[in-house]
């Protein structure tokens, strides 16, 4: 792209992102000389040290709207650009609720990714099933939570275990976990049941699908207006945190036909414009794929299609612009690892006696990238190391002082 087609990125953040989510699309844009400024709620000192950010700009709560719009003004009357709307990019589903209400000004003023209107309509996960039925993907049993009498009905009707889940991001609520795994009827009422006197939390659950967390697969890809895929990759998880109902801490690229055909026609269905993230989950020894959730924006561990050649969040910018596609898979391999996050996972299945470290390590496929490291950037795993460190030395002196004084 001649640097005359460069178009700067403004990245609102509603809800505090100080990780790899938001580090990676700043990466991604960055590194192809983009101009990346974020407007973010909370303090930065991991990702606000990226060289690849030109100005954050940040508040201590998320403001009212009248606040974000001057922010945004002042910042637009700086940038300056000419000739073209600069291009924002929401990195999470939860800002697209958030900023739902001033969302003809943010129109009026940029490009948005994705496509405002239609990935608005499938945030709450009840409403991605049928397309994904349409697609050829299995759906599990599955029952919106908002009453008590919701609650019944899943006790009397549904085969347990089951998962429980927030039907979005915007309805978690009062709710603390990213999954929930219920194993029988009694611990339904015990664990959801008070989730439920506090609205605005509404949940999802699911009948649980046997398998482990490398069962769980994984589609990333950039997709233009009427929905076709540019550029993808295909993977599986290895481990989570929590296990069987928490976030990826490592997994690895693999070539998955049948999800790739599934993901594509997906997309066709939902016509959005973006980066499109498709999880679902395949028993063993079978050939069932049972469809989990569908992510309009960049996911956490998105860096792993660094390891392909396959920049998708630049891609994804590339199409806005109504440029064609010029990145090429260079491989068929790679992995995406979260050090610390990994090793809270391991703790836990070797706490609980699921299985020993031996035969949990499993060698990655290499190149292998990382959820905050990467050798152009260095400075956010550094800072993060640190602070890291300096909280596990807080909580062994605060415990040594509880247990002598």
């Amino acid at each position: 792209m001649s640097s005359n087609k460069i178009i700067p990125v403004v990245i609102p953040v509603s809800a505090h992102l100080d990780g790899p989510t938001l580090l990676g699309t700043v990466r991604g844009l960055g590194r192809n000389g983009v101009p990346v400024y974020v407007i973010a709620r909370g303090k930065y000192p991991v990702v606000g040290t990226s060289r690849y950010i030109k100005k954050l700009i940040t508040f201590e709560n998320d403001p009212p709207d009248e606040i974000w719009i001057e922010t945004i003004n002042n910042l637009l009357q700086k940038i300056n650009v000419t000739n073209s709307k600069p291009i924002m990019f929401f990195c999470t589903e939860n800002d697209l609720y958030r900023f739902a209400p001033i969302h003809k000004y943010l129109e009026n003023n940029f490009q948005l990714i994705p496509t405002f209107d239609t990935a608005f309509q499938f945030l709450e996960k009840d409403k991605q099933l049928p397309l994904a039925e349409n697609a050829g993907f299995l759906i599990p049993k599955s029952v919106k939570l908002e009453r008590k009498s919701d609650l019944e009905f899943v006790v009397n009707s549904f085969r347990f275990p089951i998962i429980v889940k927030p039907l979005a991001r915007h309805t978690i609520g009062t709710f603390e976990h990213k999954g929930l795994i219920i194993e029988n009827k009694n611990e339904t009422k015990e664990y959801i049941e008070k989730y439920l006197d506090n609205p605005p939390t509404i949940l999802i659950a699911q009948e649980y699908i046997e398998g482990t967390d490398n069962d769980i697969l994984f589609f990333m890809g950039s997709s233009d207006c009427n929905g076709e895929v540019r550029a993808f990759v295909t993977g599986r998880k290895l481990r989570q945190n929590p296990p069987n109902s928490g976030m990826m801490t490592c997994g690895y690229i693999e070539k998955l036909p049948e999800l790739e055909l599934k993901s594509k026609a997906l997309c066709k269905l939902y016509k959005i414009e973006g980066f499109i993230g498709i999880e679902c989950k395949k028993p063993p020894n079978t050939e069932n794929y049972f469809y989990i959730e569908t992510s309009f924006r960049p996911e956490i561990f998105n860096e792993i299609t660094t390891a392909t050649g396959v920049n998708l969040v630049y891609d994804v910018y590339m199409s806005k612009l109504g440029q064609p596609r010029k990145i090429k898979q260079t491989t068929d391999k790679g992995s995406w690892y979260d050090l610390l996050a990994d090793f809270e996972s391991i703790q836990s299945q070797v706490k609980q006696r699921k299985t020993t470290r031996r035969k949990i390590l499993k060698k990655l496929p290499r190149p292998i990238t990382y959820s905050h490291f990467a050798i152009d950037d260095p400075l956010p795993f550094v800072i993060r190391l640190v602070n890291k460190i300096k909280s596990k030395i807080k909580n062994l002196l605060t415990a040594v002082c509880k247990k002598f004084l």
